[in-house]
């Protein structure tokens, strides 16, 4: 997708981002692959028994960005969910996995009390790794029971101040869906300035 900016009375072209990649990690059999697939409208949201992915798998969903005043018509956005296995025996994958993402969705069991004293290594190995801020980064503390979510989870020292949501499939449309939205738009406003910064850059070089 390409767009154009005028500068001076003369357009300049510019590549336009029409993906998006984000990485979706987290411990083993937190649910990270029935939340891919719950964001992505998929139907094989849940299975009766645990399927472990293997390294790495991808679903992507197309979805309205939010608007951008420079890029007047820029308004779908493809998602790449980057489901990453939670068995660190594929870490020799991660590098390839973690090149050009642009967010994380870390999702962990919040009814797991092991899988918090996971999250800062997944937090280290991955968007600190990257250089990522917070903007780029959502945790979901994730139920996998079936049942009401009745207590808020206490977010885990090792988050700071990132963006927590408690959230479930049988609840994904007041959970997991208002939580994404409000990530993805933040996300997208983040990337539209630095590819403004880029450009302006382009153009006093040139």
């Amino acid at each position: 997708v390409h767009g154009q900016r005028r500068v001076h009375g003369e357009f300049f072209s510019f590549e336009m981002n029409s993906s998006v990649k984000l990485l979706v990690i987290g411990p083993q059999q937190s649910g990270k692959t029935a939340a891919s697939n719950y964001l992505a409208g998929r139907t094989e949201v849940a299975t009766m028994t645990y399927q472990p992915t293997v390294a790495c798998r991808i679903v992507e969903f197309e979805r309205d960005a939010p608007r951008n005043p420079k890029r007047p018509g820029q308004d779908r956005v493809l998602v790449e969910l980057w489901d990453v296995s939670g068995d660190a025996k594929f870490d020799r994958c991660w590098p390839a996995i973690q090149k050009d993402a642009q967010g994380v969705i870390l999702v962990y069991n919040a009814d797991n009390s092991k899988h918090e004293n996971e999250i800062e290594s997944w937090i280290n190995a991955f968007p600190r790794k990257l250089g990522m801020t917070s903007t780029q980064i959502l945790c979901f503390a994730h139920h996998l029971g079936g049942a009401p979510i009745k207590n808020k989870t206490k977010p885990p020292k090792s988050l700071g101040n990132l963006a927590f949501f408690d959230t479930s499939i049988e609840e994904g449309s007041s959970t997991i869906f208002p939580a994404f939205d409000k990530f993805f738009n933040a996300l997208m406003l983040q990337l539209y300035e630095k590819q403004e910064r880029e450009e302006d850059k382009l153009l006093n070089d040139s």
